[in-house]
């Protein structure tokens, strides 16, 4: 099994990669193609795919309905693949982190029915070994999310609790690798819930881990909850954050990968 960064923040200065405020995963696996997110804008997402020699998908998880996450789900849709999502993903989402409160949501322009769409509310299995995972509980207090992230009901703007937010968690001999796009609900929060879902240990954290911007003490309680969880392979990316990029690679060394457009990593 493959997993491609296919869209991030970040690529190298060589790469012919493009590099957006953005997220896609592809899980390659035997003869299927999963992609996790789809990156903020169509330009990205296809010049990237095109380079990586993508040439079709079969299944896409959203992870939740920002717009870094889903702006290039028409070139999926095009290809004919099925849309794992929870109902709220379409929710109307907006940021009030600016003079007026700007949209941040699912595509305006993606008509839901033009979609083959699979609703996902609780865990659920979607191919041998591996599932959607819905179930994230509250088990760190210094993991909250920001109140500027808000839904749009009934012409009122509530905090988002992102009831949307799907992981995907994949069982293998070595233990749970656990794919996140932002984690807005806690990393920790999420690897928890998932060993204790499972009954199984974390092997491998790959994706957005919401650190940027974060209080120095936040990171530094993360990076202490990491080393009691001790994962083999850490790699973070998107809005993680530079501060706590730097933070993990000094703290973890060989352990940890900074995710960037091309990154790949084989279980």
């Amino acid at each position: 099994m493959k997993i491609s960064c296919v869209v991030d923040n970040r690529a190298g200065f060589k790469s012919n990669l493009y590099a957006e405020h953005g997220f896609s995963l592809l899980v390659k696996n035997e003869n299927q193609n999963i992609m996790m997110d789809t990156g903020k804008t169509i330009p990205v997402l296809k010049h990237n795919m095109d380079f990586l020699g993508i040439k079709s998908v079969d299944s896409v998880i959203i992870s939740h309905g920002h717009n870094d996450h889903t702006g290039g789900v028409s070139i999926l849709r095009d290809m004919g693949a099925q849309f794992f999502i929870h109902p709220q993903t379409l929710t109307p989402k907006y940021g009030l982190d600016s003079a007026e409160p700007r949209y941040i949501g699912f595509p305006k322009n993606i008509p839901p029915e033009t979609l083959k769409l699979n609703y996902i509310t609780e865990t659920t299995q979607i191919k041998p070994k591996m599932w959607i995972f819905n179930h994230t509980e509250n088990h760190c207090d210094f993991e909250t999310i920001p109140d500027y992230m808000v839904i749009k009901n009934d012409d009122k703007f509530l905090k988002d609790k992102f009831k949307d937010e799907l992981n995907l968690v994949i069982k293998t001999d070595k233990g749970l690798v656990v794919l996140s796009g932002c984690a807005h609900r806690g990393m920790v929060n999420i690897l928890y819930s998932a060993r204790e879902y499972f009954q199984d240990e974390i092997y491998a954290v790959i994706g957005g881990s919401h650190l940027a911007q974060s209080t120095p003490q936040r990171i530094e309680k993360t990076v202490e909850a990491f080393k009691k969880i001790n994962p083999e392979i850490i790699a973070l990316g998107h809005c993680t954050g530079f501060e706590a990029l730097c933070t993990f690679a000094r703290e973890f060394k060989d352990k940890f990968i900074p995710l960037e457009s091309g990154a790949e990593i084989t279980l």
